[in-house]
């Protein structure tokens, strides 16, 4: 067995916070992989959500509020109770608003901004709370269907590494180790990136989206892609 396909040899590096990681992070260490947890975005709620309340309360009932995170369905517990339709990503963020006593009345069937956008049923007009850094794919599908799309900042995300970022620079400086780096986001991209500079390319990025993948070339020098299923966060998909 060579030293690369050694389990023994190889690390993941993780860049979603610690309780979004777990069941990956589960399959990793039960293959005898090493896992480094650096979490590359975090959420950073709103003070003011006047706004946020003033657009939900303007939609009709046969509007959809549109919340693609977890973070996002919290801001809109906070701000006002809608009496539109309400569309979650997927079953995580639908879960969220409803532990927050709000109905959700559509999902898609892969928790993923594209699916949201080409299934979500037709109606007028659609709100989409969302972080400050989202991405435009969204929108775009919703606009060339004919809806009257609005958009409004549900909470802010902050792109900046935060763990034992020496000891992921140890690993990537390491020549007998495989690594792989698992990122969902543009901004988990940027924030990695900066925090280990240019031993980025020894690594290996395991990818969600387009948008991604995009930065992850633009950024990285020769970089090793693979790509992986879109997940249930927005906040991954800054």
């Amino acid at each position: 067995m060579s030293r690369v396909s050694d389990p023994r040899r190889r690390v993941a590096i993780l860049t979603r916070r610690p309780e979004d990681n777990a069941p990956l992070a589960d399959r990793l260490r039960a293959a005898g992989i090493e896992v480094i947890e650096l979490p590359c975005v975090r959420t950073q709620p709103l003070q003011d959500l006047s706004s946020l309340a003033t657009a939900i309360g303007a939609l009709d009932r046969a509007d959809w509020l549109v919340v693609t995170s977890r973070a996002g369905a919290d801001a809109v517990a906070r701000a006002a109770r809608p009496r539109s339709l309400v569309a979650a990503i997927g079953r995580v963020t639908a879960a969220r608003l409803e532990a927050h006593g709000i109905s959700v009345d559509f999902q898609p069937r892969i928790p993923s901004g594209a699916a949201l956008g080409r299934e979500l049923p037709l109606a007028a007009a659609a709100l989409l709370a969302r972080s400050d850094r989202a991405l435009p794919d969204l929108p775009a599908i919703l606009r060339s269907r004919g809806f009257a799309v609005r958009e409004v900042v549900a909470y802010r995300t902050v792109a900046r590494a935060e763990g034992d970022i020496a000891r992921v620079r140890e690993a990537l400086s390491d020549p007998a180790r495989h690594v792989q780096v698992h990122v969902t986001s543009p901004s988990a991209v940027e924030a990695f990136a900066d925090a280990v500079g240019g031993l980025a390319a020894r690594a290996t990025f395991h990818v969600s989206g387009s948008a991604t993948e995009a930065l992850a070339r633009a950024r990285v020098a020769s970089v090793r892609i693979v790509r992986e299923e879109e997940v249930d966060l927005d906040v991954a998909r800054q």
